[in-house]
């Protein structure tokens, strides 16, 4: 059985049309106009609606462990809320499992999450700085079927600058991207440790515990580690403007760094730590002011970043409220379910980028990085079956009751939006409608990259 969407705006590659698109077998089988449906087709009449590859988010974390605590999220509830968000591939992070190789690790981590996941996935595969590696290594993950690393230069993963030159170095043989959290660890602890020492501990003291400029001196190592010997790398989450303008510049005189940002550090500032929920906007990197957040938003829209993604991390509020101290506060928001309506709302609906332009930063632009395309991120002849419909005329009110991570709650709670998904398919399959879940049981799948 396929399925033929009649008469919507598709938004291809270059361009966009009216016109019709017929799904059979996983496959996008045609594009065009007045397409005949087969006997078998159910025929959809999607007409004013918008037609868009499944949104790629490429930063995520379920059943993630922190220490005895697990981010409240599994694979299931975490790619169901996906998908109710028009999210159709995810790329979680594969870690080090004490007394498993790196290459076990990586085997442990897709197997763990298959047949418990709703959305198709794979995976970035963490090194940590106390990881014995060696090229061999990479050329394993490569072969495994992932092509990204995840380095920290903070945090128990805690990496040096010389072992993360090495690295960027040995990926370069292997053409492995590397994907880097930027936050200079020396910078963070004397900011701690100077805020500790003031009883400066509570939350509204978050953003000032892990500086900007802590994001900026890491990112401008990285930076200048690239120049200095044509590599490349990836940054997540930034959440500084001092850091986007850092990486516009430095794609501007021709290095190849890359990087991603997320809705909250476009939407939401530093005040909602005041908040007595302050405790539930709490992640690392932190939150910035007024000034930063709106030109980090005009850096966006600059086209500074590659793509967006959510470092979906979601804790529940009682393992929010567990602690009221910056520093013993769990780390993460969810996200995934909101990132395609946060950020159209935000450009689209707003006259400030057009759909090929969400389409890239939202779905082709992560696909060709990680290896995805074009079996993943465009609406194309060939391609899976990957939509996302959304009907430009609906506003939605975000609510804590209406989203469906395991959280219960979002941090966009009473924020009108437009983007909310009418329908998602999932490789030719119905998954999400109207409101409605319709995938029974989890069908996504490891995707090789």
């Amino acid at each position: 059985m396929g399925i033929l969407l009649k008469g919507g705006t598709l938004v291809l590659e270059d361009k966009i049309i009216k016109g019709d698109l017929r799904i059979e077998n996983e496959l996008i089988k045609e594009i065009g106009q007045n397409l005949s449906a087969s006997d078998d087709d159910e025929v959809i009449d999607v007409t004013g609606k918008q037609v868009l590859p499944g949104v790629i988010d490429a930063h995520v974390h379920y059943k993630m462990p922190i220490g005895k605590v697990y981010t409240i999220d599994n694979f299931e509830t975490g790619s169901r809320a996906a998908l109710c968000g028009g999210v159709t591939t995810v790329i979680d992070y594969a870690e080090p499992v004490d007394g498993l190789s790196l290459l076990e690790s990586l085997d442990y981590r897709v197997k763990e999450a298959n047949g418990h996941n709703f959305v198709d996935y794979t995976v970035h595969m963490t090194i940590s700085g106390d990881t014995p590696y060696n090229l061999d290594d990479l050329k394993s993950f490569r072969a495994y079927g992932i092509n990204s690393l995840k380095l920290y230069t903070t945090y128990g993963f805690i990496m040096d600058y010389d072992v993360i030159f090495d690295i960027l170095r040995k990926a370069k043989e292997v053409g492995m991207v590397v994907t880097i959290h930027s936050e200079d660890n020396d910078i963070v602890a004397k900011a701690i440790q100077e805020l500790k020492a003031n009883n400066k501990t509570g939350v509204e003291y978050h953003s000032d515990s892990r500086p900007s400029k802590a994001e900026a001196y890491a990112v401008a190592r990285i930076i200048d580690m690239c120049e200095k010997e044509d590599l490349s790398a990836h940054i997540v989450h930034v959440s500084s403007s001092l850091t986007a303008e850092l990486i516009r510049k430095a794609k501007e005189r021709g290095v190849d760094i890359s990087g991603e940002t997320c809705p909250h550090y476009v939407m939401l500032n530093s005040e909602v730590y005041k908040r007595p929920d302050g405790q539930l906007f709490v992640m690392q990197p932190p939150l910035r002011n007024e000034e930063e957040r709106s030109q980090l938003m005009e850096e966006l829209l600059k086209g500074t970043f590659d793509f967006v993604t959510t470092d979906h991390c979601a804790y529940s509020p009682h393992q929010k409220f567990f602690a009221n101290t910056f520093y013993e506060t769990n780390g993460g928001i969810p996200g995934t379910e909101t990132l395609l309506p946060i950020i159209y709302s935000q450009t689209v609906s707003i006259g400030k980028l057009d759909l090929l332009e969400l389409s890239k930063l939202l779905s082709t632009n992560p696909a060709k990085k990680f290896g995805l395309y074009p079996k993943k991120g465009v609406i194309k002849v060939g391609s899976y079956g990957d939509i996302v419909v959304i009907d430009p005329s609906l506003e939605v009110e975000i609510t804590n009751d209406m989203v469906h991570t395991a959280a219960d709650y979002t941090t966009y709670d009473g924020i009108k939006v437009k983007g909310y998904p009418v329908m998602t398919i999932l490789r030719g399959m119905i998954a999400y409608r109207d409101g409605m879940f319709m995938m029974g049981d989890p069908k996504g799948k490891f995707i090789s990259c």
